[in-house]
Parts: structure tokens; C-alpha cells; sequence
């Protein structure tokens, strides 16, 4: 518990709380001055994820809604117990990590953890990652995001996109150096577990690791608690949007430059 701690201590040192003001440049820059403004004024309209149906338009895709884990189709219990719901991540949201991240994207294999319906494995084949993966444990989702991933490959860069149905926690990692990204997709037992398993096949292949989690602000003190208990891994980065909704930290394993 000391080490975790002291872990916790040494990256609030390294990446403070954003001020206001950088939280709003923020919000700007991923979200668009129109919607930032909003959040800051806390307009009574909001924003729904759920309810954007503008990139569905545009690609003939299926990626909105909201879904909660009982209606997921999840057979193992414990694997219901720790999802969390269906939420797609804006594209602008995804856009502002993947051009802000600070690796060569040619360099890296690009893992989507709890994928859904494949939005942001869609936005991330728009870059020329050596090959881009969602992994997604629901049956439901992993079918629809397949069909996305077709209707999409026209707007792909990459051309190595796939969607695994799987177990995260037994996911097999790609021997490539690696930028994952999670948007909250589960609690933090099966959290601990993925970066065991990440941790295990590093050892085995040591490469780069880059982490971009996105989540809203109540849930970030959890998720930097189970980080803190590898020491292998570096906060980088922290960024809090207006809203609170779409906060993102970044960890990189300490080898990478």
C-alpha cells in the first residue's frame, strides 16, 4: 500500500491538475469551440454521445446508442459484474488523442480494449498503424462492429483492421510496439488484470507501450489507483474537460521515449 502511495504521489507531481484555463483550451481543441462554450456555460441541452447520429450519417455505420451490461449478452458473471455500459466516444474526442499521443503511428499496432460497435477502431484505421484491433467480449457488439469495419474500408489508412470476441484479461497482444486505448470499458479488477497480462508479454517482448483511458471524472481516482500498483508504467499526461466527461490520462512503460 506504501508503494502505492508513493506512486500516486509522484505522478500527481508529474501531472498536476489542469487549471481552468487548460481545461478549457481543451474541451476546445477536442470538442469544437461551439460545444466547449456550452459545456463551460452548463447548458441545459447538453450533449448526448448516445443520441449523435452525425458519423452514422455520413459512413452508413451503426455506432450509436447506449447499452448497459445486462443487456450485453455477457455469459461469464463475473466479466457482467465489471462492464461497464456502451458509450460511443466522440470521433473528435478519439482525433484529438491519436494526433496528440506522440508516437509515429507507422511504428505502432493500435488495441481498442472493450471496443463496442467499433467507433473508435473506425476513427483509428483513418492513421497508418501497422494494423488496428478491438477486442470486445459481447457477442451483440462484436457483430456490429464487424459490419462496421467493412462499410468502413474505404476510409481506412490502415489495412490490417480487425475485431476480436474476446476475453480482454486473455487478450494476446500484438509483438508490436503498442498504443492502447480504453474507454472506461470495465471495473478495476479486470483493469488490474489486462495490465498483468500486458505486463507478462513485455517481459517476454519488451517494445513501447503507449495508454490513452478516457473516462469521466468521478471514475478517474479508481483507474489511477490500479495504474499506481504498476510501477513499470509512467502517467505522461493529463487532460480534464469542462464537462468532466471526457477526461484523458496517458501512461507510457518506462522505456519508451
Amino acid at each position: 500500500m506504501k508503494e502505492v502511495n508513493s506512486a500516486l504521489a509522484q505522478r500527481a507531481n508529474a501531472a498536476p491538475r489542469p487549471t481552468k484555463l487548460r481545461r478549457l483550451q481543451h474541451s476546445i481543441q477536442s470538442t469544437g469551440l461551439v460545444r466547449a462554450l456550452c459545456d463551460a456555460a452548463m447548458n441545459v441541452i447538453g450533449y448526448d454521445a448516445a443520441k449523435d447520429g452525425a458519423f452514422d450519417s455520413r459512413f452508413g455505420t451503426d455506432t450509436t446508442g447506449r447499452l448497459e451490461p445486462d443487456e450485453l449478452g455477457i455469459a461469464d458473471p463475473e466479466a457482467r459484474e465489471q462492464a461497464v455500459l456502451y458509450l460511443p466516444s466522440p470521433p473528435s474526442i478519439t482525433r484529438w488523442m491519436l494526433q496528440s499521443i506522440g508516437v509515429k503511428h507507422q511504428d505502432f499496432a493500435f488495441v481498442d480494449l472493450g471496443c463496442g460497435k467499433g467507433r473508435v477502431v473506425l476513427v483509428a484505421s483513418e492513421y497508418p498503424f501497422r494494423r488496428v484491433v478491438g477486442v470486445e467480449i459481447a457477442d451483440v457488439l462484436v457483430r456490429v462492429a464487424r459490419s462496421n469495419v467493412a462499410k468502413y474500408a474505404s476510409a481506412s489508412r490502415c489495412s490490417a483492421v480487425e475485431i476480436v470476441c474476446q476475453d480482454a484479461t486473455t487478450f494476446a497482444w500484438p509483438a508490436d510496439p503498442l498504443v492502447v486505448h480504453l474507454y472506461h470499458p470495465f471495473g478495476s479488477a479486470v483493469t488490474r488484470r489486462v495490465l498483468q497480462q500486458l505486463d507478462a508479454s513485455l517481459q517476454q517482448n519488451p517494445r513501447p507501450v503507449v495508454i490513452a483511458y478516457l473516462a469521466y471524472s468521478s471514475a478517474m481516482p479508481d483507474v489511477d489507483a490500479v495504474f499506481a500498483e504498476f510501477p513499470w508504467l509512467q502517467q505522461t499526461r493529463f487532460e480534464q474537460s469542462v464537462s468532466g466527461n471526457y477526461d484523458w490520462l496517458f501512461f507510457a512503460n518506462r522505456q519508451h521515449d
